[in-house]
């Protein structure tokens, strides 16, 4: 037994991955604790190149919690079958009951290539095990079955793809996420609930009879326990308390190596003189959309087209693959995965008409579209010019009591929310008025980054305007500047149509006299009567809400007076890259530490389902938005809900009752006076209520997506965890069905990036660039809307440059060995091609050297091209020849590379001559590695 104080940061989590072996539980007091384990402990054990599962036991109980029981079912496989594995619980799962060890060997299925197994037997047991049969498996947890092949997605494993002849096993595949396939021996399929399934998918009953307790699991197990007490079978003992010579603060790491690694906590050794330091980290999403045969696709020169497969051609005796585009009257191009940046992925919901190879549409379409944006690049050039030839005076951006004031934010700032803060205070303390749009998804922290630029802004002795589009949102922004300023002597005053008319002339005396330092208000603000003394700051939330004329009056307001736009509306990364420099946006994709997903439950409307759900949250003094969206019958849903919970107080909201009505019945539920709010769909947007933490959606089937997603949005804001109850009739349509599954999969804060990607992708471009600019989005499809874009802004800004080619005469490709579809070969040329940067593409070589367990030469020396290819732009070279025995650079003659880049390369490169154009050099083994060192990739 041994006791180890001061253990704070990640220090037990660096020790026991670099001084144990085989198999241990690690037990915490809570589950936060858990997760930063398993979170900092698999970061660690990459770091530290050790092959050590980390795995968690969740404490939640609710037999609805079908994601908890995922992980502890995957755990406890882990525990029995890997040799090699660290089981984080916090204390109270040692108490969950699970099926027992002999119950939950029985249901493992072992498969293997080249033995027999009864097909049918297999189908029963998935059932049992809690997979669901569908068309086509998209979510973990589901199997399909056509012909020959069973697919089915294998919670942490990915798509398994099992090949049958009768009941033979001849192959088994798992599926990577760009939809590349690998060969495999064996796989095996663990039970995914807690208890095997008896029945149907939405009411899933489970049969208790052989149960265990997580504790006689883990009981011959070696126990580390972090900040508990009174345990006396511990192995080893961490306490945050008391010290450490071994572990230092981050003032002592001066002269120490510093390590940037994506944990949430730091540690500094001393011992081994190392400061493990916490850096943001990059989520690199495959939302990799695999093209398929028939989907239609733009090429850049002939149009809209028909994907139709892959040929694979011998030239000089070597394999390559080329896309084959149908045209109209039959027609074909062939295209070399050289090219395939050409190609760009086109959807669309109606008819779509295929253009004719050297015909004029596609041709005048792309005029039409180029035009437009030739005028969209002159205007935000224009603006920008405009707004950098307004001058004003500096704001002082710090000093110390804009320093206690940034003290006094009660949580800690995301990186993203610290980026946004920077940007505005560079912004402010510029000599040019600010002009930003911040954006992020809901909660995530964009008015505490508005607070900061309207305090600034006060301190300097001027006055903010806070614009919202609806009066309960400007309520709510009012009660939050309050809390926030008022501490430090700023008067922030609320104008809306809630105030009588002497209450409003008292506000608009005192705004015109400087008495007021921050108005909160709706386009009531923007009236002719409305005047300041000394107006500083603006700030605009979600703009495409207010009307034309508002949106006029705003232009005139803002001419010199710095600006902030808030959205919740995602502006995707390529749209930001496109408009960087022009545009000055800061995006907050990091959701606040400690958010907790909102778990969101699907099940059969159910009088227990909601009894349980409302007593739970009104238990722990919260409120419950309960969501019926048919008018006739929302006060009878109200009455019975009174019936089950009388001491409740129960308020009605729907879209029939008068403003006023409706402002001042959510005001009350906002102040805490109603506990139940019985509402339409109206509560969809702009309502933060942080003791607001379940909502029950009735006939959730009837809700797209989007909505589903918005109305889930309305809980979850605080740190407290919310639940969403999606309650449905018996039977549901397959499309309701698939909604209900995208919105379970989308648990995560932040996943609105991901919702209904077309919709998102035109509004966010609509709202950044201009309504009108929708259509041209929906003619041209998104991507290639953002490439004339980007093409546009260059050609304003007298960058325009043709791209540098580079030719090389060496083998590089992937091979057909390595992977033998060449559709396969085909998704992953076009995602090396659609890679918007070097780190893109790194990315995907990471992750497919991890799934393939190692990667060929020659697709190595592909990526590596295709990375040269991404920083060479706009350093002053034209072409790159590489070839078996000699290699060129060919200069731009008119921007010739900078005189330190030519250095880098004559040091780098076994440079045969220099000529005022071009640098030969002798080709060797690493030599594309070194072009890249220089160049910076």
């Amino acid at each position: 037994m041994k006791k180890i104080y001061g253990a704070v940061g990640c220090y037990p989590e660096y020790y026991v991955l670099s001084n144990l072996k085989g198999k241990f539980a690690v037990i915490t007091p809570d589950p936060k604790r858990a997760k930063l384990f398993l979170h900092d402990g698999n970061i660690l054990s990459d770091y530290l190149r050790k092959k050590i599962k980390i795995v968690e036991i969740p404490s939640e109980s609710d037999p609805l919690d079908l994601e908890a029981q995922i992980k502890r079912n995957y755990a406890v496989y882990n525990l029995l079958f890997n040799p090699s594995c660290v089981v984080v619980l916090p204390k109270d799962a040692e108490q969950i009951q699970i099926r027992n060890r002999e119950s939950f060997l029985q249901d493992i299925i072992h498969l293997k290539k080249g033995t027999e197994i009864n097909r049918d037997l297999l189908l029963e047991k998935l059932v049992k095990n809690g997979y669901i049969r569908e068309d086509n498996p998209e979510n973990q947890g589901e199997f399909s079955v056509k012909g020959g092949f069973i697919s089915v997605y294998i919670p942490f494993t990915g798509v398994v793809e099992i090949d049958f002849f009768g009941d033979y096993i001849e192959e088994i595949y798992v599926r990577s996420k760009l939809g590349t396939r690998k060969s495999v021996e064996k796989i095996d399929i663990f039970p995914l609930y807690d208890f095997p399934v008896l029945k149907n998918q939405l009411e899933i009953n489970f049969d208790k009879e052989k149960s265990w307790k997580i504790s006689e699991y883990i009981k011959d197990l070696k126990k580390i326990y972090i900040d508990i007490y009174n345990r006396e079978d511990g192995y080893i003992y961490f306490f945050s308390q008391g010290s450490n010579t071994d572990v230092g603060s981050i003032k002592e790491t001066e002269n120490f190596e510093t390590k940037n690694l994506p944990l949430r906590q730091p540690l500094v050794l001393k011992s081994e003189k190392l400061f493990l330091k916490p850096e943001k980290e990059e989520v690199f999403d495959f939302e990799f959309e695999p093209l398929k045969e028939g989907d239609y696709i733009i090429h850049e020169d002939y149009g809209i087209g028909i994907f139709r497969g892959i040929q694979t051609r011998n030239i000089r005796g070597k394999n390559y693959d080329f896309m084959v585009l149908e045209y109209a009257e039959g027609e074909k191009v062939y295209v070399s995965y050289l090219h395939f940046d050409k190609i760009f992925r086109y959807r669309s919901s109606g008819f779509v008409k295929i253009d004719r190879l050297g015909g004029t549409s596609w041709r005048n379409l792309k005029k039409k579209v180029k035009n437009s944006l030739k005028k969209v690049a002159q205007d935000l050039i224009k603006l920008y010019s405009e707004r950098n030839s307004i001058k004003r005076d500096p704001f002082t951006v710090d000093d110390e009591i804009i320093t206690e004031f940034e003290k006094s934010f009660p949580y800690v700032e995301t990186p993203d929310q610290i980026k946004a803060i920077i940007d505005i205070k560079n912004d402010l303390s510029s000599e040019r008025p600010m002009e930003r749009v911040v954006c992020g998804d809901v909660g995530f922290g964009k008015t505490e980054v508005a607070l900061r630029a309207v305090f600034i802004a006060v301190m300097n002795g001027k006055q903010a305007v806070v614009l919202t589009p609806t009066t309960v949102l400007s309520y709510q922004h009012t009660k939050n500047f309050k809390e926030r300023l008022e501490p430090f002597g700023v008067r922030v005053e609320n104008l809306s149509r809630l105030k009588s008319k002497k209450e409003v002339q008292k506000t608009l005396d005192d705004l015109k006299e400087g008495r007021i330092d921050v108005i909160v208000g709706t386009h009531r603000i923007l009236q002719n009567d409305v005047k300041f003394k000394n107006l500083g700051v603006l700030v605009i939330d979600e703009e495409h809400r207010f009307g034309v004329r508002a949106k006029e009056k705003i232009r005139q307001i803002k001419k010199d007076v710095d600006t902030i736009y808030m959205t919740a509306t995602p502006i995707p990364r390529t749209l930001n890259m496109a408009l960087s420099g022009l545009k000055d946006l800061s995006v907050i994709k990091t959701p606040p530490e400690g958010r907790v997903e909102t778990k969101t439950f699907v099940s059969v409307f159910d009088q227990n389902v909601v009894k349980k759900a409302v007593d739970f949250e009104l238990k722990r003094n919260g409120q419950v938005f309960y969501l019926h969206n048919r008018i006739q019958t929302i006060y009878d849903r109200a009455e019975w809900i009174k019936k089950l919970f009388p001491k409740a107080n129960i308020g009605v909201a729907h879209g029939k009752m008068k403003p006023k009505q409706i402002e001042k019945v959510i005001l009350d539920f906002i102040q805490g006076n109603i506990d139940i709010l019985v509402s339409t769909s109206i509560i969809e947007t702009g309502i933060d209520i942080p003791t607001a933490n379940t909502l029950i959606v009735e006939r959730a089937d009837l809700f797209g997506l989007a909505q589903l997603y918005h109305l889930r949005g309305r809980v979850g804001r605080g740190n407290l965890q919310a639940y969403c109850y999606l309650l449905v009739p018996p039977e549901i349509s397959k499309d309701a069905q698939k909604r209900l599954d995208a919105i379970m999969r989308l648990t995560r804060p932040g996943s609105g990036l991901k919702l209904s990607v077309e919709d998102m992708q035109i509004r966010g471009a609509g709202n950044i660039l201009g309504v009108e600019q929708s259509g041209h989005v929906k003619a041209v499809g998104y991507d290639f809307y953002i490439k004339l874009l980007q093409d546009a802004v260059n050609e304003e800004r007298g960058q325009i440059k043709a791209e540098p080619v580079v030719q090389v005469d060496l083998d590089s490709y992937i091979p057909e060995e390595f992977i033998k579809d060449p559709l396969e070969r085909m998704n992953v040329y076009m995602a090396v091609s659609k890679a918007v940067d070097t780190e893109e593409i790194e990315k995907i070589k990471d992750y497919l050297r991890r799934f393939y367990s190692g990667l060929p030469d020659v697709f190595n020396l592909y990526l590596n091209i295709e990375k040269l290819k991404k920083v060479l732009k706009r350093k002053g070279i034209t072409r790159v020849i590489i070839k078996k025995n000699a290699g060129s650079l060919h200069f731009d003659v008119e921007n010739p590379p900078q005189p330190d880049l030519l250095q880098k390369l004559l040091k780098s490169l076994p440079v045969k001559k220099l000529y005022p154009d071009r640098l030969e050099f002798e080709v060797t083994e690493n030599c594309i590695d070194r072009l890249l060192s220089v160049f910076g990739g």
